[in-house]
């Protein structure tokens, strides 16, 4: 069974990148925090600081998560780097990042799945109303959503729940965040 990875941002502190510290640091043209397409970074990265803020508004401080997907990566603190890093180093390359006086990663998927394109759907729009893949990997990405979100098989979601990481959402409906996303649209503007 394949899943979609969302973030808890309502039980978890969510991420955010300093803009200027990744251009002077990566340059203009490797920008991280919203380029989704599974680029190599490895060679040029140097370590950035990022920091983490409540994702929905709210007053109430929260926990750091393990684990977040941010458009089309994923945070990883060092505790989850050490259960995850022997599986994920074939499937894409750990960025090492600082965040609230410690240290961590992004993991930065290079492992691209064509999706099944009889069965999944994409408006003309852009938005995926259904998304179906005939292939497997442990976590990857995909051209068909623009490489916007991360996917994982089985293990990868055992592996995590099973070693009590926190701060990730494993969604079975791989097109759920897209249909959410368009029915907050529809509601804001009506």
């Amino acid at each position: 069974m394949l899943y979609r990875l969302n973030s808890n941002d309502i039980d978890y502190l969510h991420l955010v990148f300093d803009d200027e510290e990744v251009i002077e640091k990566l340059g203009e043209d490797h920008l991280i925090q919203i380029e989704c397409d599974p680029v190599e970074y490895a060679s040029i990265w140097k370590p950035i600081t990022i920091k983490f803020e409540e994702a929905m508004g709210g007053k109430i401080a929260h926990p750091l998560p393990d684990l977040q997907f941010h458009c089309g990566h994923l945070f990883i603190s060092e505790r989850a780097a050490d259960v995850l890093s022997g599986l994920l180093g074939d499937h894409g390359e750990l960025l090492p990042i600082h965040y609230d006086g410690k240290r961590g990663f992004i993991f930065n998927p290079l492992v691209s799945v064509e999706a099944n394109e009889k069965q999944s759907i994409r408006e003309p729009d852009g938005e995926v109303t259904s998304l179906f893949f005939d292939a497997e990997q442990l976590i990857f990405k995909t051209p068909f959503d623009d490489h916007y979100g991360v996917y994982c098989n089985e293990e990868f979601k055992n592996l995590v729940e099973q070693s009590g990481l926190v701060g990730l959402v494993f969604e079975a409906d791989l097109s759920y965040v897209f249909l959410r996303l368009s029915d907050s649209e529809t509601t804001a503007t009506n």
